[in-house]
């Protein structure tokens, strides 16, 4: 039990340098505290300068605050010390922007302090919340997304699920391994798929038709039974995968969903790439919770999986050439090269993939049609790495020269170092054996403006090649990066910043477009492979309402769960442009996802309004509809 807590109030202001934080520790255990110090974890962040009052000293590394009281202060059982911090790098708009975590520093011990919610004044909450209206079905199926074709005239009332007795072997397999994934997902219900038995079963034949595509589907219901026509092991999972959601919706709700008795479904994707990203840096989740994660894409029928393994907080990937990158690189907090940041202070927070455990993650998700796009963010966002191995930095280059927006000092790899493509060459030949992705998704995202100025190694570099900026020094960097991948066989995929800075050729080169939706036009217009992720519409971390007391990040405003279904990725784009567009992708960032409950309110419905955006023909979607089906979707 803690004995001390910690509680935060955020007063506003027009100007940034004047609005304030401030904070209260409260000694709420039975011993005086004395000669301390206070570290806490803050998304509201203290700006360089920044004015303190009642408080000697503040040190701040990104979101991470350490606190010193005034000479001589000590806190006697139930009593309050009050500080405030004015001048801060960006406004709180909800309860969680404030200090999420805490400890003090005492006499060489760590003692943890229980943070409550940031408050603020009443005007700034609208009381809005996350909301899902109860939906309305106009057919009694439950399937997510929505295919293309749905003409089903009547239903049964008494089935419980589908016979595969006469299928060949191959086709028996993939319904016992869509069995498995029902399964894991529904431990409560029976499954889809019985291979013997009679009660209640509806017979089902497989048939290979080449005239669909490879994963494409066709569905046929009579009274004789059902079905499926594929046209390839693809498509055939997929069929299986809406079957496997129809004896699921009949047995949770029977009183809504049912099978179909007569009638076809035809289908297939409208995107070729139907991803969902997810950010293990900010916060490790173990191998289980990846294979929970890639059922439920398999189960929205999503094919793509973006893991982003590396950042400023953490490097989770096990490179054996570097084995210090999973040791030191992959730990934070007190005692460690890297202080605590976003959550769990008071303890080592921890965690890495092991090459082994890759593999195993790899190989369920090619099982259910999954690519594992590997992300190893460079140049940019590598704290993580450089307070690992520090020669990779200029050592002539001035210590906090820039910063990065989250407030990283220094956290880019140098362009202008060769030991940085040796790494690189390096690391990359081990994710190119790890992942059969044609893609290895390098980052480039929110390098600073200022990055490397202050480096005589980049100066001179600049100067040979008359480049005039930090952006044509990224672009410099890209181009050698690429070689680098295509000599292993591999293209390049990254955020839309690849294209900065004059950008590298676009050919064959795949960009996330995620600052603003026009992004998507414009790298589209550029002749580059484009997916549109938008921050203001596919980013599962901002906030659903705009009430302080929901949950979420803010900076691209506010993403209510009907507003990410209805937007349509294509807006803006030209009849070409719209068929360059290969896909979208959700993206889970986790600076607020500490725990499941908070992953699981951010993430959905919306995850499967990314996936129905990614697989169903607009004019067939449904709000309401898919409002009634969210109520039976899994989660992690």
């Amino acid at each position: 039990m803690t004995g001390f807590a910690l509680d935060s109030y955020f007063r506003p202001a027009d100007r940034l340098q004047d609005a304030r934080l401030e904070i209260a520790l409260t000694n709420t255990g039975s011993e005086e505290l004395s000669s301390f110090t206070l570290a806490y974890t803050s998304l509201a962040r203290a700006r360089p300068g920044a004015r303190l009052e009642n408080a000697a000293a503040i040190t701040r590394v990104a979101n991470f605050h350490e606190v010193t009281p005034p000479d001589g202060l000590s806190l006697r059982p139930g009593e309050t010390w009050s500080f405030a911090i004015q001048g801060l790098t960006n406004a709180a708009r909800h309860r969680l922007d404030g200090p999420k975590s805490a400890y003090l520093t005492a006499s060489g011990t760590v003692r943890d302090v229980l943070c409550n919610d940031l408050e603020a004044p009443g005007i700034l909450d609208t009381g809005e919340r996350k909301s899902v209206p109860p939906g309305q079905v106009d057919l009694p199926l439950y399937i997510v997304p929505w295919p293309q074709t749905v003409a089903v005239d009547s239903c049964r009332p008494d089935a419980r699920a589908f016979l595969v007795e006469t299928a060949s072997a191959q086709d028996k397999a993939a319904a016992n391994k869509i069995n498995g994934l029902a399964r894991r997902l529904f431990p409560e219900a029976p499954a889809p798929f019985r291979f013997s038995g009679t009660h209640g079963l509806v017979p089902l034949t497989f048939q290979q038709e080449n005239t669909l595509p490879a994963d494409g589907y066709q569905l046929t219901f009579s009274p004789d039974g059902a079905a499926l026509a594929s046209g390839g092991t693809t498509g055939r999972d997929y069929g299986l995968t809406v079957l496997a959601q129809i004896a699921y919706g009949a047995h949770s709700d029977p009183d809504t969903y049912r099978f179909p008795a007569q009638g076809v479904i035809e289908d297939q994707p409208r995107f070729s790439w139907r991803g969902t990203h997810l950010d293990v840096s900010r916060h490790f989740r173990g191998p289980n919770d990846i294979i929970r994660l890639l059922d439920i894409l398999a189960w929205a029928r999503m094919n793509v999986f973006q893991w982003h393994l590396t950042d400023d907080e953490g490097w989770r990937l096990e490179i054996k050439a570097y084995p210090e990158l999973t040791i030191s690189g992959a730990r934070r907090g007190p005692g460690c090269r890297q202080v605590a940041q976003l959550g769990f202070a008071s303890s080592v927070y921890q965690g890495a993939y092991s090459q082994d455990m890759v593999r195993e993650i790899v190989a369920h998700a090619a099982s259910f049609n999954i690519d594992v796009l590997p992300e190893i963010d460079v140049p940019g966002h590598s704290t993580a790495l450089l307070k690992t191995y520090p020669h990779f930095a200029d050592q002539a280059e001035t210590p906090d020269s820039y910063q990065s927006v989250q407030g990283y000092p220094n956290n880019a790899l140098n362009p202008a170092m060769e030991e940085t493509y040796t790494f690189l060459e390096t690391v990359f030949a081990e994710v190119a054996d790890l992942f059969p992705c044609a893609y290895v998704h390098i980052g480039g995202d929110e390098v600073d403006a200022h990055s490397w100025l202050a480096s005589p190694k980049a100066r001179r570099l600049m100067e040979e090649r008359g480049l005039q900026d930090t952006m044509e020094l990224q672009a410099y960097f890209m181009g050698r990066v690429r070689d680098i991948l295509k000599g292993l066989g591999k293209k390049l995929a990254g955020w839309d910043e690849v294209s900065h800075g004059g950008g590298i050729d676009p050919e064959g080169v795949l960009l996330m477009a995620w600052q603003k939706p026009e992004v998507t036009r414009d790298l589209v217009d550029q002749g580059y492979e484009v997916i549109c992720t938008p921050g203001q519409h596919y980013y599962l971390d901002m906030a659903q309402a705009s009430g302080w007391q929901e949950p979420g990040a803010s900076w691209a405003g506010v993403s209510m769960p009907q507003a990410a279904y209805d937007y349509e990725p294509s807006t803006g784009l030209s009849n070409a442009g719209k068929g360059a567009l290969k896909g979208v992708q959700a993206c889970i960032w986790c600076e607020h996802l500490i725990d499941n409950r908070l992953f699981n309110h951010m993430v959905f419905p919306r995850l499967y309004a990314v996936a129905e955006a990614g697989w169903t023909e607009p004019r067939h979607k449904d709000w309401q509809r898919f409002a009634a089906l969210s109520a039976l979707f899994p989660e992690l």
